[in-house]
């Protein structure tokens, strides 16, 4: 290769780096400008909090129209007709534990207090001889009153574990059904329920719903399963709460025939022709997310309140809740994006920690 060739080989190169540099130098300012755009997109006018378990969302007002974000009043309406009421069936294995754990400490108070007459007995006993010319010794009388402070300490012991394990029991389960596992009336509704003779069904009725009396009935039957309607005998009310279904939620007994833990239950109340009042939440305030109706409660000019909506009764125009109060503010264009900004929002600070 001769001299002119290389020289022509050279000058190429030389002019290949040149038009690369000349292309990057051009283009960098092009390319922040679009890497800001980008970090502002990022950048979210929203603020998400939490407040008694519900989403908050904080948007300006011009972050609101420029989203075309819309609001409108609830409108009240009565409800006529069948009002669908669910429920399940739960678990008591909760309740057979401190069954035991009850029967176990009232044993041990039992033994206790068997035992602390005949101690004290003793004791006065050796005292008295020991006062009489040391027939017996004083290691003998100090032995004597140990075992008397024993057993006193531990019927103290027994009786604060029964009184602390009785208020776990009521805070989670009510007087009612605590009643039944510290007095342990056989048989009853809960020796049934521990023999599986019986199940506990918790029931989720309206919150406007005239509450159940008691000695009542209802007849109820598993969900998507053809048998006869089972009678449930009301037991109390219940403090747990079912997420899935709002309102207030009542414990019923019934046979466990064809009933089984976890089941979801149809229940046909003795008045099911009320009348409810409540509101129409209307088809496009609704926002599904993890199988629930969601809805944003307008607090303020700049917030959003999540809250769930129940979707039990649908009408034409909507979904009946009676949970909500006639003149709520509720988003009815734009629900649906808050949603997906709401978790943009969280999956962002998930990045950033």
């Amino acid at each position: 290769m001769n001299k002119k060739a290389l020289w022509i080989i050279g000058a190429q190169i030389v002019f290949i780096v040149i038009l690369i540099w000349t292309i990057v130098f051009v283009g960098r300012d092009e390319y922040e400008s679009l890497q800001s755009e980008d970090e502002e997109e990022i950048e979210s006018p929203l603020r998400v909090s939490e407040q008694n378990d519900l989403q908050v969302v904080k948007l300006n007002l011009a972050t609101q129209k420029n989203s075309g974000i819309s609001v409108q009043p609830l409108q009240a309406y009565n409800y006529h007709g069948n009002i669908k009421v669910l429920g399940s069936v739960i678990s008591i294995q909760t309740l057979v534990d401190y069954n035991s754990q009850y029967q176990q400490l009232k044993a041990q108070l039992a033994l206790a207090e068997s035992v602390l007459p005949n101690h004290q007995l003793q004791y006065q006993r050796y005292k008295q001889l020991n006062e009489d010319d040391k027939n017996v010794s004083d290691k003998a009388v100090q032995e004597a009153q140990a075992l008397v402070i024993n057993d006193q300490t531990q019927i103290k012991t027994a009786q604060a574990q029964i009184k602390a394990l009785t208020d776990t029991i009521i805070a989670q389960w009510g007087q009612p059904l605590a009643t039944l596992v510290t007095k342990h009336p056989t048989p009853g509704p809960l020796h049934d329920l521990l023999m599986q003779k019986k199940v506990l069904v918790q029931v989720s009725f309206p919150l406007n719903f005239k509450a159940p009396e008691g000695n009542s009935s209802i007849f109820i039957s598993p969900i998507q399963d053809e048998v006869p309607p089972i009678r449930a005998d009301y037991v109390s009310q219940s403090i747990q709460t079912d997420i899935s279904n709002i309102g207030k939620t009542y414990f019923y007994s019934a046979p466990a025939d064809y009933l089984r833990v976890g089941m979801r239950v149809n229940v046909v109340p003795a008045n099911a022709s009320s009348s409810l009042k409540g509101v129409i939440v209307p088809n496009q305030a609704i926002a599904w997310h993890g199988g629930m109706a969601w809805i944003y409660v307008k607090t303020k000019p700049d917030t959003f309140l999540r809250k769930p909506v129940a979707s039990d009764i649908e009408l034409d125009n909507g979904w009946f809740d009676n949970s909500l109060s006639p003149g709520t503010e509720v988003v009815t264009r734009g629900a649906q994006l808050l949603l997906s900004e709401e978790f943009k929002f969280q999956i962002k600070n998930e990045n950033d920690d």
